[in-house]
């Protein structure tokens, strides 16, 4: 299958951690999920097909608006905490979006940071364009590069020291900043058959912390995130001084009132699949 090794990351080590720290982690993307609910502008009884539906709240909150949505997502835990989140016109599903496809197409296709963990992109997106009906709308959200993305790159570089040297990463492999390139981003949609694509770049702040202070902030960063790959890469005997190095990098970004905030930066994008496309 091509996108296992992601679905066997997803479903035995990231998202078992996404569901643990569901809530927190709906509240840090709030504002992300605001601008999607706004972009898809699903109407009542409109299908909406959720690529990478996590834990279902950007789901839920368009079944609430009187849509019929379906979220799918590769990881078991995400869909199951999905189905317990929320009552109402939605359903979920266990699926990889390269490869699902649904009886009835859908008028619109909308994902929060669902779609930058493809091994092949543009057959990806083909696929995602064939569930659509013409005319139908797809918007999603993913990161900008890395040095816009302070609130994942300082505690990832601060555990970089501790790793063993390595040849730098392919930045266009499956991860949370593969789809950093705008330019690349489009002509895979264009490959993908869609139309009518349009990018807007936002800049937003990032909590860390929970009401936590520093001491929360850190062990947050050191469970999700690029920072806590990285620290899992580390044997056990070296992970107590990741985490020290973690919390001292965090340390000058703690507020007047004990948060801990940081940049971040992402690409929201809109297209279409045109009607003259089979």
């Amino acid at each position: 299958m091509p996108n296992d090794e992601q679905r066997d990351y997803w479903t035995d080590q990231a998202g078992p951690k996404w569901v643990e720290h569901r809530a927190r982690l709906d509240a840090m993307l709030a504002p992300v999920t605001a601008l999607l609910v706004a972009a898809i502008d699903a109407g009542p009884g409109e299908r909406i097909l959720d690529i990478g539906c996590g834990s279902g709240e950007l789901a839920w909150l368009l079944a609430a608006k009187g849509a019929a949505v379906t979220g799918i997502d590769i990881a078991a835990p995400m869909v199951e905490a999905a189905r317990r989140a929320g009552t109402g016109s939605a359903e979920f599903a266990v699926a990889d979006a390269s490869e699902f496809r649904a009886e009835t197409p859908f008028d619109a296709a909308v994902s929060r940071f669902g779609v930058m963990f493809f091994s092949d992109p543009v057959a990806a997106f083909a696929n995602i364009r064939a569930n659509l009906a013409p005319e139908g709308r797809l918007a999603f959200a993913f990161w900008q590069a890395p040095d816009r993305n302070l609130w994942a790159m300082v505690p990832a570089m601060a555990v970089r020291p501790l790793l063993p040297e390595a040849p730098p990463p392919d930045p266009h492999a499956p991860g949370p900043f593969a789809f950093a390139d705008e330019a690349r981003v489009r002509g895979i949609l264009e490959d993908a058959g869609f139309a009518d694509i349009g990018f807007a770049a936002h800049v937003m702040a990032i909590g860390l912390s929970d009401g936590g202070g520093l001491e929360d902030a850190t062990e947050f960063a050191c469970q999700i995130g690029p920072g806590a790959h990285a620290l899992g890469e580390l044997d056990e005997s070296e992970r107590p001084r990741a985490r020290a190095a973690i919390r001292a990098a965090l340390a000058p970004h703690v507020d007047e009132n004990g948060s801990v905030t940081l940049p971040g930066a992402i690409w929201l994008v809109r297209a279409i699949r045109p009607a003259e496309r089979g």
